[in-house]
């Protein structure tokens, strides 16, 4: 019985599979291999959500898809190609519009995603033979024949860690550099805070719902000098936003200030880990997120103002109506950098009409979106007001595919993401400002922030 294995990415969109990783059990003859001998299917089971009912659907079902399979070479165990062996690696066609591949069904009963079965049909319906040139023959994958997944990106992440505060349990995973130092006081912290649809038990949904494995490449890592950054990602059980720990948004609780049920119990988690790294530098610590934890993160700086170096809110939820002048005063002095888009249907910083799925944009006389007193938007001009010292905002047009791989249905422009997803940008490192004619990136600039 021939077994498998899928690699699983991270990318803009979220995770997506990428590849399915054969084993046959006997040395293939690589002439005779090509992407056109196999048909994938992956089978996602789960509950659906009957949107004119406004309610989950009454039974799990089963979503069949073919997979199209772009390339098929020998390989090893792990998708490295080979020139002989027993394994076959297929790549398959993935994209932010590919629901098929992803390996995470959002659960919009729950308001978060949840982790799929691993279940991939793999058909053998070309001829395919061995080395000694015997024909091959195979049965029908399916879950049970699945044997690992393999989660490329997040292999120095340390996951699934357990804490727990009074009656609170919150998980987090965490990285720690190759090249980090160990002299006490020695690496800086990036801190994550996931958006709403990535609490649950489960750190690998926290990792790439965000593209958070971004934060462990070269590309950032290297601002933060020869130790690179620590990253910790902690995952609330249900939201950042939750009122009462009974999935209640804050924002629907009359006068609740900003209140999250979460909040004592995060700043506990935080203390537990620097107390168990005394290698991580106080003075360099750094918080952000999207959305939800960008809510969290506007809420934690006001709780907790002398403990973070810098922050970068994304697409931040904390309503304009809780800032007051206490707040902003405790929060002026902290190094911050917005991040939001214009065209954001959830977290709206600009008039227009539409919900999560479209969104048109009220635009003035000459064009230009009108923005609102809200979000982002109150924030920073409240900072501004308060002559904050150190206070950046990029407001994007719009969050747009930035690679060159992915297009719109003319095939001409970039594929346009939904508006909320400005952490793309932020996560990508391709936010910029520039000051007396030095350019810099976001997180050159965060790593250049330091306590006092």
């Amino acid at each position: 019985m021939s077994s498998y294995k899928v690699i699983c990415e991270g990318f803009d969109w979220g995770p997506a599979i990428t590849k399915v990783v054969l084993n046959l059990e006997c040395e293939v003859d690589k002439e005779s291999l090509s992407p056109e001998a196999f048909k994938v299917h992956s089978v996602r089971t789960y509950q659906g959500f009957d949107w004119g009912q406004f309610k989950p659907e009454a039974s799990v079902t089963d979503h069949e898809a073919l997979r199209k399979v772009t390339r098929a070479y020998l390989s090893d165990g792990r998708g490295k190609a080979t020139s002989d062996g027993e394994f076959i690696t297929l790549e398959m066609e993935v994209g932010p519009t590919i629901e098929e591949g992803s390996p995470f069904y959002m659960d919009f009963a729950l308001g978060g995603n949840q982790m799929l079965e691993i279940d991939y049909r793999v058909d053998l319906t070309g001829q395919l033979k061995s080395a000694d040139g015997q024909i091959i023959t195979m049965e029908v994958t399916n879950a049970a024949n699945c044997t690992e997944v393999i989660w490329q990106g997040s292999e120095g992440f340390i996951k699934d860690q357990p804490f727990v505060y009074e009656d609170i349990s919150l998980n987090y995973a965490y990285y720690r550099p190759q090249t980090a130092k160990e002299a006490q006081g020695s690496n800086p912290l990036i801190i994550w805070l996931h958006g709403a649809g990535e609490g649950g038990k489960n750190t690998l949904i926290n990792i790439y719902g965000n593209k958070v494995i971004n934060l462990a490449t070269d590309k950032i890592q290297k601002y933060f000098g020869a130790s690179g950054a620590y990253i910790l990602t902690p995952q609330s059980p249900t939201m950042w936003m939750d009122y009462n720990g009974q999935r209640v948004y804050n924002n629907t609780v009359e006068d609740s200030k900003g209140k999250s049920y979460y909040t004592q119990a995060l700043i506990q988690l935080i203390d537990s880990f620097l107390s168990d790294h005394p290698e991580i530098d106080k003075s360099r610590v750094y918080l952000g997120g999207c959305s939800n934890g960008g809510y969290m993160t506007v809420n934690m700086l006001i709780e907790y103002p002398d403990r973070f170096a810098g922050a970068f809110p994304i697409c931040e939820a904390y309503e304009a109506s809780w800032l007051d002048d206490n707040k902003i005063e405790r929060i002026k002095n902290i190094p911050i950098w917005l991040t939001a888009s214009v065209t954001d249907p959830l977290v709206k910083v600009a008039e227009g009409e539409g919900d999560f799925g479209s969104f048109s944009l009220t635009r003035d006389e000459e064009g230009k979106a009108i923005l609102t007193d809200s979000y982002s938007n109150a924030l920073y001009n409240r900072l501004l007001a308060a002559n904050a010292p150190e206070v950046h905002y990029t407001l994007l047009d719009k969050v747009a595919d930035e690679t060159g791989k992915y297009f719109d249905e003319t095939g001409k422009e970039p594929y346009e993401y939904n508006g909320h997803f400005s952490w793309i940008n932020a996560l990508n490192d391709t936010c910029f400002i520039e000051e007396k004619g030095k350019r810099q990136s976001l997180f050159q600039w965060l790593s250049q922030q330091k306590k006092g």
